[in-house]
């Protein structure tokens, strides 16, 4: 499990031109540390990618490590591991070569079949909002303006999103081919004083696709649309222009197997 600051990355994913790391990705920061911890080339593979600017507290990824057994000239890949790894001296190890907005907890083998993405039955994400003035963890909340946001009518709205349906309106166009249908189910508002807790809960989520839920709850919380304006998306029916909510309010919070 990894914890990370998304404002020191240029999201999850490594990104590569020429196969030269172009860009900080927390990918890439973990690999370059497990190389040295390690002593050999690992590939990292999370439950999921996360954006630019987006934070976690509970992504979880998974490595395939081939230990050497001593008096060995190689390692093959098809051989399981076969020395038990020292999970809290690597953990240790690794988080000492890490830059300090990332970190890693609970080390752990796995079995052989576990897939940090293709195991997960379900994603739960927090986004914070605040329509009132702050300044301690303004860092991770969307601070959206003096709005009379309406909390009825945004917890209305939320529960249109409960059940399975096709969200291919509500994140970044793809033409891949892939399916666009995911499973939500929990879709809470919670509210503290001026602050807004998005509390959403899915087996799998579109890329931007939080970002753009929320952004319509907070445009019909501030009566720029009115209710009714999720199931209109849905249907294609819906008419103007869309926020996107800003992704420092966003954190991955955990992750279901």
């Amino acid at each position: 499990m990894c914890e990370y600051n998304g404002f020191a990355f240029c999201g999850w994913q490594e990104q590569t031109k020429n196969n030269v790391v172009c860009e900080k990705t927390v990918q890439s920061e973990l690999e370059n540390a497990f190389e040295i911890a390690l002593k050999q080339k690992i590939k990292i593979v999370g439950s999921g990618r996360t954006d630019s600017g987006v934070h976690s507290r509970g992504q979880v990824a998974h490595f395939d490590f081939f230990a050497q057994k001593a008096g060995d000239a190689s390692i093959k890949q098809t051989e399981t591991l076969t020395e038990e790894l020292n999970c809290r001296t690597v953990e240790k190890s690794v988080n000492a070569l890490t830059c300090k907005d990332v970190c890693i907890r609970n080390l752990e083998q796995c079995s052989n079949d576990f897939h940090a993405r293709y195991s997960a039955t379900e994603r739960y994400y927090i986004y914070t909002l605040c329509n009132s003035p702050i300044v301690l963890g303004r860092e991770y909340i969307w601070e959206c303006g003096n709005y009379n946001l309406n909390f009825s009518a945004m917890e209305s709205e939320a529960k249109k999103f409960l059940g399975t349906k096709d969200f291919n309106s509500f994140s970044i166009p793809r033409n891949d081919g892939k399916s666009t249908e995911c499973t939500l189910t929990e879709f809470r508002v919670e509210q503290i004083g001026g602050i807004f807790k998005f509390h959403i809960r899915g087996n799998r989520f579109l890329h931007r696709q939080v970002r753009s839920m929320v952004g319509l709850l907070f445009d019909v919380g501030r009566d720029r649309y009115p209710v009714g304006s999720v199931e209109k998306v849905f249907s294609d029916t819906f008419k103007g222009e869309r926020t996107w909510a800003p992704p420092q309010g966003l954190v991955l919070e955990g992750v279901g197997y």
